[in-house]
């Protein structure tokens, strides 16, 4: 991208540019998305450097890190053919896999941040080897894990270094370290959530992934430090139920009054604020807060 055709008369990055900018002003979103990317270019101009530096810092010193030693020993070695947005993959052998435990902004509803999202998952497994971790025993076989559309349900694991994908290296032993070449590992899931490009995400209180709580802190520091979709989030009221694990639209300012259909049932509804039920787990209704 960004190689321009002089012969043509063509600058392939320009035209690029120009067809996003119309798709996105077909978006509902497209204003949100707007000014969050002119904060981010705002940003970069002040010397919006020393702030990713500092957001780094605070995932490193907050024993957060996505980044691992290790890789789980249950771990599988799988090929990606190909990303469909930031949670969901393709492997080679056509099996489609989203990431547990995460939620990134929608593609095909062009939420902020959706591209950002799938390029950050491409530009680690599309084409490349990945390994897959799943929560419940007897792997594929297991119908417990996968979603109800039959994709598998994983966390998604990259080794950062020269020998991925024999970039110098070797990926038979994906295990080797050496002083002048560490093997550590991205957990993905975790990473986009660091990023600031997906939220933490449980279908119900009691379906809850091994590393919830560190995603829920991963997110905190995203959301404190204005990274990616919360570049320009502002705090706002929202409904909450006892026992639900999605928070909900007011209909009015500090009014349980509301227009979703999942509450037309619903019984002791509360105030609460977005930043509140985002960390304590919750997330967004996909009726009426998108």
């Amino acid at each position: 991208m960004g190689i321009c055709f002089s012969t043509a008369g063509v600058c392939i990055k320009s035209a690029d540019e120009a067809v996003n900018e119309f798709l996105d002003k077909q978006s509902i979103f497209y204003d949100e998305s707007r000014r969050a990317k002119e904060r981010l270019e705002k940003r970069r101009g002040d010397g919006g450097g020393s702030n990713n530096v500092s957001h780094l810092n605070a995932v490193l010193q907050s024993g957060l890190s996505p980044i691992h030693p290790s890789l789980p020993v249950s771990a599988t070695k799988h090929r990606c053919r190909n990303v469909y947005d930031g949670d969901t993959l393709t492997l080679e052998d056509d099996t489609r896999v989203r990431l547990i435990g995460i939620d990134t902004p929608e593609l095909k509803e062009r939420q902020p941040f959706a591209l950002e999202a799938k390029e950050y998952t491409k530009k680690y497994c599309n084409g490349k080897d990945v390994w897959l971790t799943l929560v419940e025993i007897e792997g594929r076989d297991n119908e417990k894990n996968k979603d109800h559309y039959g994709r598998l349900l994983a966390f998604v694991w990259v080794p950062l270094g020269d020998e991925h994908n024999g970039g110098g290296g070797t990926t038979k032993n994906p295990q080797r370290k050496s002083a002048s070449n560490p093997c550590q590992w991205l957990c993905i899931n975790e990473g986009l959530v660091a990023s600031g490009l997906a939220h933490a995400y449980s279908p119900s209180k009691s379906k809850k992934v091994h590393n919830h709580d560190k995603l829920l802190g991963l997110q905190r520091l995203a959301r404190v430090n204005k990274r990616g979709q919360w570049a320009t989030f502002k705090d706002y009221d929202v409904i909450v139920t006892p026992n639900g694990s999605a928070f909900h639209k007011c209909k009015k300012k500090k009014s349980i009054m509301n227009d979703c259909k999942h509450l037309s049932r619903s019984m002791n509804l509360s105030l609460s604020t977005a930043s509140d039920a985002y960390d304590k787990g919750m997330h967004p209704c996909r009726n009426c807060v998108g």
